[in-house]
């Protein structure tokens, strides 16, 4: 019997940029999938988990099946597909898994999830040697195509790649990625994921919505995404494209470029040891998804707890720490980073306001 693990990811730096070539900074957490795995003698893939169910199915039988839709056997499957795709032959397994992932967390439990069983198939049939970006793709390919969920590859890459990464998605196809040598635990701060008790589950027209808008500016300047262009072309073309595209469009744009360099700062100042500046960048990342995103925190119900949740910490922690929208901002959940000395203190008041709080880095 095998270990395998995959943690979770939080996104520390390059907010909605992924999905437009852009750039990201990321953290694999300590929560994550745990999975115990082994060869078995025929061509069927066994799996028994705590959180996904139980899924058993031939290697073979790849083909997408609608009933599977939004289900963990379609990942395997997509998985499993892609792997063969690649000409790479194997045989089936046992395995058995588990996730201490809080559950509704936005920490990306599924892609957690595929990066683990491209992990297993890479360690009991090919000794551990597809490398981390493939595995990663797999992943995006089984959620985009089986699962039914469009995403872009920043939270399979920071799980496959694990620690802190810093990505580079304007080649979409091969995205450039690097490990960033620091170590939160060493730094005096903890990053803490705060659910605010909102269902998020009806809000991906507003993601979506983002990602048309970011598209719909990038399309009249004569682009597929955003990266293709820079920020000067971005801003000679402003009084045009805010009469084409609408205020809401282009200011989405301006963030796409402003959090893309955010996010390049962000890493280099953790690279350099320097968290005051990392701390600095990433309050201003925070006010800038505030104002120019617009609906990521609107006055719908699940967004306005939300916000409840990120003044409550901000409140807790004036100038010792910050505090923002979680990734997307549409999991339901934000994000801190809090002084080690002030952690027990933060949780406990964060829960007599009426929010969780977990720490993850």
């Amino acid at each position: 019997m095998y270990e395998f693990f995959s943690g979770g990811r939080t996104e520390i730096g390059g907010n909605h940029t992924d999905h437009q070539g852009g750039c990201v900074l990321g953290a694999s957490i300590e929560q994550g999938v745990h999975a115990f795995a082994e060869k078995s003698s025929g061509d069927v893939i066994h799996i028994e988990s705590e959180g996904f169910g139980t899924i058993e199915m031939d290697i073979g039988d790849t083909e997408p099946r609608a009933e599977e839709a939004e289900t963990p056997a379609a990942l395997v499957r997509g998985i499993m597909n892609c792997f063969i795709e690649s000409g790479n032959v194997f045989g089936g397994f046992d395995a058995k898994i588990t996730s201490d992932i809080p559950s509704g967390s936005g920490l990306s439990s599924s892609a957690a999830f595929e990066v683990a069983i491209g992990k297993i198939i890479s360690g009991l049939y090919f000794e551990n040697s597809v490398p981390d970006i493939r595995i990663a793709q797999f992943g995006q390919i089984a959620e985009n195509d089986y699962f039914g969920k469009p995403c872009g590859l920043m939270d399979q890459l920071i799980c496959a790649v694990g620690g802190t990464v810093f990505a580079d998605f304007s080649d979409l196809e091969m995205p450039k990625y690097r490990k960033i040598d620091f170590d939160f635990s060493k730094s005096g701060y903890s990053v803490a994921i705060i659910h605010c008790g909102a269902d998020h589950a009806n809000l991906t027209d507003d993601y979506v919505g983002i990602v048309k808008d970011m598209g719909l500016v990038a399309w009249n300047m004569g682009h597929s995404f955003l990266s293709e262009g820079d920020e000067a072309e971005f801003i000679a073309q402003y009084p045009i494209l805010r009469e084409r595209c609408g205020e809401r469009a282009v200011l989405r744009a301006l963030h796409y470029y402003e959090e893309t360099r955010r996010a390049n700062e962000e890493a280099f100042a953790l690279e350099k040891g320097d968290f005051s500046e990392f701390l600095r960048i990433y309050r201003e990342s925070a006010e800038s998804s505030e104002e120019k995103l617009k609906n990521i925190i609107s006055e719908n119900e699940p967004n306005q707890l939300l916000k409840k949740s990120i003044d409550a910490a901000r409140e807790i922690l004036g100038e010792n720490g910050a505090a923002r929208v979680h990734g997307g901002g549409f999991g339901g959940t934000s994000q801190a980073i809090v002084p080690d000395e002030m952690a027990a203190e933060f949780a406990e008041e964060m829960e007599k306001r009426g929010f969780g709080v977990v720490f993850v880095l």
